[in-house]
């Protein structure tokens, strides 16, 4: 639980705060308010506080004094300051007093859940690091990560590099290194790792921890052999302080100044799953990934079928199998497509839950190793296969949602594929859903529904076929007769003249 204060002589400005507080994280308590810096340090230096948010111009004391005075109490404590005009000054004022960012108004809402997760992450993992730089670091490398998530203007960027009185090369050639720690492999409080961060930003001017502690690094050389030469070393130099068998490495291609680096970051994120066919300690980059010569054989009917029969057994066995399969072509596959096949699997389990497919999607691209993939899946399959266990004569939701639709919209084009798209659901198992809880396919069902539709209006109507047939959802006229003689044995004129006579 993160313990938060809040300060400003603005009532609407702590409101907000308060309300996009609240809604974006239940683990957030906010421990109190404060008009100004004096109030604040009078009624909460006492009480536990992780993070205090605070506006610089404040009447009694501002908030760079209150920053001051607090750190007596509560070293520990962390800040971000809010200011009403830019002024680079008071962050330079603040980073001396050490604060996690500087935020202008009116607020960025991103910029400010951005830098309240990164400081809430700091603190659940107890970051081991004292004294001035440790601020400084936590402010630059927030500035870093989302200069490299393209969340930060050039001219702003600018600003902020040459507060930091960082280089920005514009004719040497650049890399960025990616450097991911095996989950539960690696201790980021040992002392190796403590020593590797400290040793890299000593040599590194754009070395940074990401929000899981992840180090990047920006590599600057004359030319391309200096670029190698460096990744050398810095290999060299894990392999001593932990063991590079313990880590991903992936390197960008190699581009030209600093301006570079947030493309080569989004290539990098096009590497990460080739971390699922590479071995932890090798080099991932673009240039070197091997051909894939091998993709997965995915029957969709085949499993959508044994979803949709309840057949968990056969599920678990196909789970099995296809693992199996994968890891004997292991180094010769394309893990996009292994991917692909499972978060179609994924859609089919998601039962028009969006919430929960996206949370299955996010799980399973940022999976490091076929295991993190495979236990993913086993917790999709098991609950899917609980909640369906429901009376056999009733339809299960999804199927009542797209009866539903068509009964409001069966006038507009639909097929199985744009409402699996609508709903969140893999067409080829909704497909299968609707057949075994209707009775039939959902062509025939949604023909019949139209051409009751039509027949009514034939009846109850003197309009002409053609206008009845747009109503009912036909756009082609020589379908609409044949689907109408087809449920009906006549033609649509042939059937009210028939209803006529009787």
């Amino acid at each position: 639980m993160l313990k938060m204060l809040l300060v400003d002589d603005e009532p609407l400005i702590v409101q907000g705060l308060q309300a996009v507080i609240q809604e974006f994280d239940e683990e957030i308590e906010i421990i109190g308010t404060a008009k100004n810096g004096m109030e604040a340090l009078t009624h909460f230096a006492n009480e536990p506080c992780d993070l205090v948010i605070t506006d610089i111009k404040m009447p009694k004391m501002d908030g760079l004094q209150l920053i001051e005075a607090w750190k007596k109490e509560q070293p520990e404590t962390k800040f971000i300051v809010l200011s009403g005009f830019q002024e680079f000054e008071y962050v330079k004022r603040g980073l001396a007093i050490g604060i996690e960012n500087y935020l202008l108004k009116p607020l960025n809402e991103t910029e400010l859940l951005e830098t309240i997760t990164q400081i809430k992450e700091k603190v659940e993992a107890d970051f081991q690091a004292t004294g001035d730089d440790a601020a400084y670091y936590i402010l630059r490398d927030n500035a870093l990560w989302r200069w490299l998530n393209d969340r930060i203007g050039m001219e702003d960027w600018k600003e902020r590099m040459a507060l930091y009185k960082m280089p920005l090369a514009k004719e040497m050639r650049t890399a960025l290194v990616w450097i991911q720690p095996m989950y539960g492999q690696v201790d980021r409080t040992a002392d190796g790792w403590k020593k590797l961060q400290s040793h890299l930003r000593a040599e590194y001017p754009f070395m940074l921890l990401n929000p899981e502690e992840e180090l990047l690094i920006g590599l600057m050389a004359e030319d391309d052999a200096g670029i190698a030469a460096q990744i050398t070393t810095v290999y060299e130099e894990i392999g001593a302080l932990i063991g590079v068998e313990q880590c991903f490495f992936l390197m960008s291609e190699v581009g030209t100044g600093t301006a570079y680096f947030p493309k080569a970051f989004r290539g990098l994120e096009q590497l990460l799953q080739e971390r699922l066919v590479s071995s932890p300690g090798t080099l991932i980059s673009a240039d070197k990934i091997l051909p894939h010569r091998w993709r997965p054989n995915f029957s969709q009917h085949q499993l959508a079928r044994a979803l949709v029969l309840q057949e968990k057994e056969k599920t678990l066995t196909w789970l099995d199998n296809f693992f199996t399969e994968w890891e004997a072509h292991l180094y010769e596959s394309d893990p996009h497509q292994v991917i692909r096949v499972l978060s179609e699997v994924a859609l089919m389990m998601s039962e028009s839950d969006p919430e929960q497919l996206l949370k299955a999607i996010r799980r399973l691209d940022g999976a490091a190793t076929p295991c993190e993939l495979k236990t993913t899946m086993l917790e999709l399959i098991h609950p899917f296969f609980d909640r369906n266990q429901h009376d056999d004569n009733s339809k299960s939701p999804i199927i009542q949602k797209i009866i539903s639709y068509v009964t409001e919209h069966f006038t507009e084009g639909m097929s199985l594929k744009t409402l699996g798209a609508k709903f969140h659901i893999n067409a080829v198992y909704l497909g299968q859903l609707f057949q075994k809880e209707v009775g039939s396919h959902f062509t025939d069902y949604l023909n019949q529904y139209r051409v009751n539709h039509a027949k009514e209006v034939l009846l109850t109507t003197k309009q002409p076929v053609t206008a009845i047939a747009e109503e009912s959802g036909y756009t082609d006229m020589a379908y609409f007769y044949r689907q109408f003689k087809k449920y009906t044995g006549y033609t649509p004129n042939g059937f009210r003249k028939k209803e006529k006579v009787h």
